[in-house]
């Protein structure tokens, strides 16, 4: 631990500078050391014999010096070092929480995250350390939280350490509850596009996937404007094409009534949310058909048929299984065009991935099915709900009656007894 740290009655800010004051005559010379102290004694003197000691003029002048901090570090035993440096920043965090303007604060609070953030090359690690330092030395509820947050993502994607920074998303909803107060709409897409712009860059396309959702709700309701942006734009293919390229992405309904994708629908690129409806309710036969007339659609966005005709066979599996007990092999074959004898690892697959829960019966060459993944909710699909509900409850009803009267018949024997 550096040796500034005060531990007795010594004043922690001398310590401090005179920390530093060594730091810059190992980088900058005799002559920048002696301008450093003589300004710190100044400004120090200043205040020394005031009612309440202004932190904001030596904190100004510590951060003059904060950046050269980090070549300071060797790259060969670098742990003492760190530490030191470390335990500097802790003593600016805990001078930050003493500045009492709010303008001050502000510019203080944007100054240090520029500081941190200023290369992603030169100790990584350790900036993006003091980053989550400064975020959690404010306030849940106070607003410069989700500023120093936002630097804290973008800095850990520019550094290649996002995958740090993963774990700490789930909890993104609840932070985003403490920031209600003064986060913009604009404040909330921005954050969700480059959240999933990061995740994309990890790998994690499902992640991801999730993320760009929630970045295109919010622009429900939003200005024709709004969704014509270039950002938006962009952002609509990626979510068109993850929904088609990611395996477990099945549901499609969803992503089609974004006002963002029906914008998208309009212009000269809407093939591919025509290849999302095919998805949503279409066959086999369906995208074999739109294949032969969109090919080019398939090579400009990297987008594999035999990918996509794995996907709609299960779907198509999963409609033809709906409000049904059981089907035979035969008639899957010719649904999915396969041949009876390779059918059934289509239907196994969909029973593995949850499409249908149900099993084959080999005896009968049949599927014997006990519910399967509704593509669609709409009109027809409530009406059917609505009848088994109805059912449900005549059944309930004559059960209830049926031990009603039991119970009568069984008073009556008694009372004749």
């Amino acid at each position: 631990m550096a040796t500034f740290i005060n531990y007795g009655e010594a004043d922690a800010t001398v310590q401090g500078a005179e920390w530093l004051q060594r730091v810059i005559q190992l980088q900058q010379g005799p002559e920048a050391e002696e301008k450093f102290a003589e300004r710190f004694k100044a400004l120090h003197t200043d205040v020394e014999y005031t009612r309440q000691y202004d932190f904001g003029p030596v904190f100004d002048l510590f951060l003059d010096h904060a950046e050269d901090l980090f070549s300071a570090i060797p790259e060969s035993r670098a742990e003492e070092k760190i530490k030191e440096v470390e335990s500097f920043f802790a003593l600016v965090l805990s001078m930050l929480l003493m500045l009492e303007e709010a303008e001050q604060l502000d510019k203080a609070t944007n100054r240090l995250c520029e500081i941190f953030s200023s290369s992603a090359k030169q100790q990584p690690e350790l900036r993006l350390r003091l980053l989550m330092n400064l975020y959690n030395a404010f306030p849940p509820t106070l607003d410069f939280r989700y500023r120093v947050f936002k630097y804290i993502i973008d800095f850990a994607h520019t550094a290649n350490l996002f995958d740090q920074v993963m774990p700490y998303l789930e909890y993104l909803d609840a932070w985003m509850a403490d920031w209600t107060a003064y986060l913009t709409i604009d404040d909330k897409r921005t954050l969700f596009r480059d959240i999933a712009r990061y995740v994309h860059a990890l790998g994690k396309r499902v992640d991801s996937f999730q993320y760009l959702k929630r970045y295109h709700q919010l622009f429900q309701g939003a200005s024709a404007d709004a969704i014509k942006d270039t950002k938006v734009h962009e952002s609509t293919v990626q979510l068109l094409k993850d929904a088609i390229q990611i395996p477990s992405v099945i549901q499609f309904d969803d992503i089609l009534s974004f006002d963002t994708v029906k914008a998208f629908g309009k212009t000269k690129e809407g093939s591919l949310v025509k290849l999302c409806e095919v998805f949503f309710s279409g066959t086999v036969s369906d995208l074999t058909d739109f294949h032969k007339k969109n090919a080019a659609v398939f090579k400009e966005h990297d987008l594999e048929i035999q990918d996509c005709m794995s996907k709609i066979k299960l779907l198509t599996l999963a409609t033809l299984a709906r409000n049904r007990a059981e089907m035979t092999l035969q008639e899957v074959a010719e649904r999915l065009e396969e041949s009876e004898e390779g059918v059934e690892r289509w239907v196994v697959r969909a029973i593995s991935e949850g499409i249908i829960d149900g099993r084959i019966d080999q005896l009968n060459h049949k599927v014997l099915v006990k519910s399967a993944f509704q593509r669609k909710f709409e009109k027809d699909e409530w009406a059917f709900l609505d009848g088994k509900l109805s059912a449900w409850i005549d059944n309930l009803e004559s059960v209830i009656k049926f031990i009603g009267d039991q119970k009568a018949s069984t008073a009556t024997a008694a009372a004749a007894a």
